[in-house]
Protein backbone atom coordinates (compact mmCIF):
# COMPACT_ATOMS: atom_id res chain seq x y z
CA UNK A 1 0.00 0.00 0.00
CA UNK A 2 1.54 2.92 -1.27
CA UNK A 3 1.46 6.18 1.51
CA UNK A 4 1.12 8.95 -1.05
CA UNK A 5 0.41 12.97 -0.35
CA UNK A 6 -0.97 15.51 -1.98
CA UNK A 7 0.24 18.49 -2.22
CA UNK A 8 -2.15 21.31 -1.47
CA UNK A 9 -3.22 24.23 -3.46
CA UNK A 10 -2.08 27.70 -3.88
CA UNK A 11 -3.15 29.89 -1.49
CA UNK A 12 -5.63 32.39 -2.74
CA UNK A 13 -4.54 36.22 -2.86
CA UNK A 14 -4.84 37.81 -0.26
CA UNK A 15 -8.00 40.27 -0.52
CA UNK A 16 -7.17 43.99 -1.68
CA UNK A 17 -4.50 42.32 -3.92
CA UNK A 18 -4.75 43.99 -7.19
CA UNK A 19 -4.13 41.22 -10.23
CA UNK A 20 -3.04 41.46 -13.33
CA UNK A 21 -6.08 40.96 -16.11
CA UNK A 22 -5.56 38.31 -18.42
CA UNK A 23 -5.97 40.52 -21.50
CA UNK A 24 -2.69 42.07 -20.51
CA UNK A 25 -0.73 38.91 -19.77
CA UNK A 26 -1.76 37.79 -23.52
CA UNK A 27 -1.16 41.46 -24.91
CA UNK A 28 2.16 41.11 -23.77
CA UNK A 29 2.78 37.53 -25.11
CA UNK A 30 1.92 38.12 -28.60
CA UNK A 31 3.79 41.62 -28.69
CA UNK A 32 6.75 39.42 -27.78
CA UNK A 33 5.97 36.57 -30.04
CA UNK A 34 5.29 39.52 -32.59
CA UNK A 35 8.72 40.74 -32.14
CA UNK A 36 10.88 37.28 -31.98
CA UNK A 37 8.85 36.08 -35.33
CA UNK A 38 9.51 39.09 -37.20
CA UNK A 39 13.04 39.33 -36.36
CA UNK A 40 13.74 35.58 -36.71
CA UNK A 41 11.87 36.11 -40.35
CA UNK A 42 14.21 38.92 -40.87
CA UNK A 43 16.91 36.46 -40.11
CA UNK A 44 16.22 33.77 -42.15
CA UNK A 45 15.95 36.14 -44.98
CA UNK A 46 18.79 38.20 -44.54
CA UNK A 47 20.71 34.51 -44.35
CA UNK A 48 19.34 33.51 -47.95
CA UNK A 49 15.97 32.27 -47.68
CA UNK A 50 13.22 33.16 -50.05
CA UNK A 51 10.06 35.29 -48.61
CA UNK A 52 7.55 32.23 -48.46
CA UNK A 53 10.31 30.33 -46.56
CA UNK A 54 11.43 33.32 -44.29
CA UNK A 55 7.43 34.34 -43.92
CA UNK A 56 7.23 30.56 -42.36
CA UNK A 57 10.45 30.47 -40.25
CA UNK A 58 8.75 33.73 -38.58
CA UNK A 59 5.47 31.86 -38.15
CA UNK A 60 7.14 28.84 -36.74
CA UNK A 61 8.96 31.19 -34.12
CA UNK A 62 5.82 33.19 -33.63
CA UNK A 63 3.97 29.75 -32.77
CA UNK A 64 6.87 28.62 -30.45
CA UNK A 65 7.12 31.53 -28.51
CA UNK A 66 2.93 32.06 -28.03
CA UNK A 67 3.09 28.22 -27.03
CA UNK A 68 6.03 28.68 -24.65
CA UNK A 69 5.29 32.15 -22.77
CA UNK A 70 1.23 30.63 -21.79
CA UNK A 71 2.96 27.50 -20.62
CA UNK A 72 5.24 29.60 -18.51
CA UNK A 73 2.33 31.77 -17.38
CA UNK A 74 0.35 28.80 -16.86
CA UNK A 75 2.91 27.30 -14.86
CA UNK A 76 3.52 30.65 -12.58
CA UNK A 77 -0.08 31.02 -11.94
CA UNK A 78 -0.47 27.59 -11.06
CA UNK A 79 -3.63 26.71 -13.23
CA UNK A 80 -6.07 29.46 -11.46
CA UNK A 81 -8.75 31.35 -13.63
Amino acid sequence: MSNTTVPPAPAPAPAGTPRTPRWVWMLLILLAACLFGGIAGLLAHAAGSNVPGAILTGGGAFAGTVALLLGIAHFVCGGQS
